[in-house]
């Protein structure tokens, strides 16, 4: 019986740690020319990556919206989307809660960046904007719903075509690069002295997001069990399959089925299960509505910044919740397309930018598994609101 060795699968997590470690080991030996090549690379994709952005966010908004109708009564439309936007909006509250107790610092805050510890780029190509990204958000949200209910078989070509550009631009053109889209600017920290400061800080970050996770999900359950602790232990049981299954797969979509199973068992009503589960696994995420922002506060009080406002952070979700709609199934995506908005609306430099991909990333397992279980109290909260309907309707027949 013969048998094949399978060489390891290099996720996109261990080819990020791999480029950490090498750095650490031997990017001082590098020639500061190459040193600069490597960022001018890294800012050359980012400049692509946010020509192509407005078109990804319109495309991915859009087809969602198409997807999730499916004939379904507006109101009920409606609600899951009032829901969803209201459940990820509290989550990122959450983290500016938990971010504006100040329990992790990254320690960043006493490096000075003078410009003789400064490394430039060889070259800077910018390539221009065609539509801003706010425009992009507005015309895939208006666009997708109303065709939602007027669809034409034009448009839904449309819709799988531009999918599928959208697809093989992430998942077999930009993502295959994010290890070489950080290696630029993790030089960069390098170079200027704080990389191994980032490094030693990660984990006490990485602990307190988890255990906000544990916190919040689990209160969640409890508010959607009535605090009746033997429902609550029920629920909780049901979806671990599948919160364990996200964690080592990594992929919300992968782990549906037994989202799907658990939904059933939870809520007893298979067709709201059916409908919501496949409808908001790419658009309710409670674990990267909690991962990002937390992490985004942290990196700024570690490079000295004080926390925004709350109106300025407001202001800031606001955009946050609505780019959530758009982003797509793919490795290293949903942090993609928040990086303009972590630029724009909290002042991000591009180190800060490659600091919070990396640590994303390294991240992802345990925001998968959060944004499984948020999903799983999504779906008994929707199942509740549409039994009382049932009901309120009945008694007026």
């Amino acid at each position: 019986m013969r048998t094949s060795l399978r060489p390891p699968k290099f996720t996109t997590s261990i080819q990020l740690l791999i480029v950490i470690v090498g750095t650490l080991l031997f990017g001082d030996l590098l020639p500061y020319s190459v040193k600069a090549a490597f960022y001018s690379i890294s800012l050359t994709l980012k400049s692509l990556l946010l020509f192509v952005l407005p078109f990804i966010v319109f495309s991915c908004l859009f087809s969602s919206l198409l997807t999730i109708s499916g004939g379904k009564a507006l109101r009920f439309i409606l609600v899951l989307f009032t829901v969803v936007c209201l459940s990820n909006y509290m989550s990122t509250l959450v983290a500016y809660i938990v971010a504006s107790l100040k329990l992790v610092n990254i320690g960043l805050a006493s490096i000075s960046f003078g410009p003789n510890d400064e490394l430039l780029p060889l070259w800077n190509i910018e390539f221009p904007e065609w539509i801003p990204n706010n425009y992009a958000l507005y015309f895939g949200f208006g666009l997708g719903f109303v065709f939602s209910f007027f669809s034409s078989k034009l448009v839904r070509q449309f819709s799988i075509h531009s999918k599928q550009f959208v697809s093989l631009f992430l998942e077999k053109g930009f993502v295959p690069l994010l290890p070489l889209f950080a290696l630029g600017f993790i030089l960069k920290m390098q170079f200027d002295g704080v990389l191994i400061q980032s490094i030693k800080y990660c984990l006490p970050l990485m602990l307190l997001i988890i255990l906000t996770y544990i916190f919040y999900i689990t209160l969640l359950f409890a508010i959607v069990a009535n605090f009746n602790f033997i429902l609550w232990k029920k629920y909780l049981k049901n979806v671990l399959p599948a919160g364990l299954t996200g964690f080592s797969t990594m992929s919300s979509l992968v782990a549906m089925p037994l989202t799907i199973k658990a939904a059933e068992k939870n809520t007893e009503d298979p067709d709201i299960s059916h409908l919501v589960i496949p409808a908001t696994v790419n658009i309710h995420m409670i674990g990267f509505a909690i991962n990002v922002p937390l992490m985004a506060l942290s990196i700024l009080l570690s490079f000295g910044y004080e926390l925004p406002t709350f109106e300025l952070y407001s202001k800031f979700a606001y955009f946050f919740i609505l780019t959530q709609f758009a982003a797509a199934a793919a490795p290293g995506c949903g942090i993609l397309l928040m990086i303009p908005l972590l630029e724009t609306h909290l002042g991000f430099t591009g180190e800060m930018s490659a600091l919070i991909t990396t640590l994303y990333i390294i991240f992802d397992p345990a925001e998968t598994s959060a944004n499984i279980l948020g999903n799983s109290v999504l779906v008994i909260m929707i199942s509740k609101i549409y039994k009382y309907w049932q009901k309120k309707e009945t008694k007026e027949i």
